[in-house]
């Protein structure tokens, strides 16, 4: 059984679209055109975000905003950003820069203004949650096929770096459809995405970008990988 494209489709562009709209309001709260308690209100309350949206609909950047058919779901999704991923932060205070980070001393680096937007640290609880929504994901996927999974082989199968990534696709693909919802799994979700985002040494891909195929090619290669487990 796969997955319905057109609907991962959508999702990945909510996805997209919810992640450049908050950083567009992070950038607004820098600039003083938004204040931060009424952005992280935004952020935070689906109702306050959808009216919000809906005064400032043209002047949200096109790849940020919503179809006015997907307002309320949209933004049911856009309020789980500030628990999975970022925090918005009011007094961010300074931070040293270096051009290309090749020399942080007082030479070759300066200090600018942070932003507003952070990224949540990851906890090794959050790790373990993310471990465990990959489990749920490939016996969700060994369910629905009637595939007869020992979950002492999963775990087996989860070593290999290329499973590790299907599975954490598969889980965020999982975790995309309660965020339609509003519901929020916590930085977990972010370290489900640096599972497949990310490379082996700990450092983002470069220029990945999440695309609904993927999340298909990769459920096909862990249903594969599962029914073959069975045999064995």
């Amino acid at each position: 059984m796969k997955r319905n494209l057109a609907q991962l489709q959508r999702l990945v562009d909510m996805q997209q679209r919810s992640y450049r709209l908050l950083k567009w309001m992070a950038n607004a709260v820098t600039e003083g055109f938004v204040n931060f308690d009424t952005a992280h209100g935004y952020s935070e309350l689906p109702v306050a975000a959808e009216a919000w949206i809906r005064i400032h609909y043209q002047n949200i950047p096109p790849n940020a905003r919503p179809a006015n058919e997907e307002l309320a779901p949209f933004c049911d999704f856009f309020s789980t950003y500030l628990t999975n991923s970022f925090e918005l932060v009011s007094n961010p205070g300074q931070q040293r820069y270096s051009p290309d980070a090749h020399c942080f001393c007082p030479m070759c680096s300066w200090l600018v203004d942070a932003p507003n937007l952070v990224t949540r640290k990851v906890q090794p609880s959050d790790k373990r949650r993310a471990d465990t929504m990959r489990r749920n994901a490939c016996l969700k996927l060994a369910i629905v096929n009637e595939i007869e999974v020992d979950e002492g082989v999963l775990n087996e199968v989860l070593q290999a770096r290329l499973a590790f990534e299907d599975a954490s696709l598969v889980a965020y693909a999982d975790d995309l459809i309660q965020r339609e919802k509003g519901i929020a799994n916590g930085p977990a979700v972010l370290a489900l995405w640096r599972g497949f985002s990310w490379n082996e040494t700990g450092s983002p891909k470069h220029g990945f970008r999440l695309k609904a195929s993927l999340i298909v090619e990769a459920e096909e290669r862990l249903f594969n990988l599962l029914q073959g487990s069975e045999r064995a």
